[in-house]
């Protein structure tokens, strides 16, 4: 019997190159993202529940405010985005880097920020 494919998330109005659910159940989710040079997740916060990010290949930035903050994690570094904090992740770098992100435990909601977007 095979396993299912893996599926991007539902709630994300976004595209990047790679964004797949690896994990899903009532209050938790682990998704498996890849962004190429230049790309980003839209400026977003979570209401219910903390991104707990580790970058698993590459660089990525997390970016905050309130206050501003910029986190640069490389391979196998960690960091937490507390619920309800506006943050995005961006490739700066030239190279494709991915990342997991664990969401929970609580409600898993995905709340996009566009009027930030031009910070990215």
């Amino acid at each position: 019997m095979s396993s299912p494919m893996p599926k991007p998330p539902a709630d994300r109005p976004y595209s990047v190159k790679q964004n797949t659910v690896i994990a899903e159940c009532g209050e938790m989710r682990v998704l498996d993202i890849t962004l190429a040079p230049g790309e980003c997740v839209p400026w977003h916060l979570h209401p219910g529940t903390a991104d707990y990010v580790i970058c698993l290949r590459g660089e990525v930035e997390i970016r905050e405010i309130n206050p501003d903050r910029v986190t640069t994690l490389r391979a196998l570094d960690r960091y937490v985005v507390a619920e309800k904090q506006p943050h995005t992740n961006v490739n700066a770098s030239a190279a494709d880097c991915q990342f997991l992100v664990v969401q929970g435990p609580g409600k898993v909601e995905f709340r996009p920020l566009p009027k930030l977007d031009q910070r990215a």
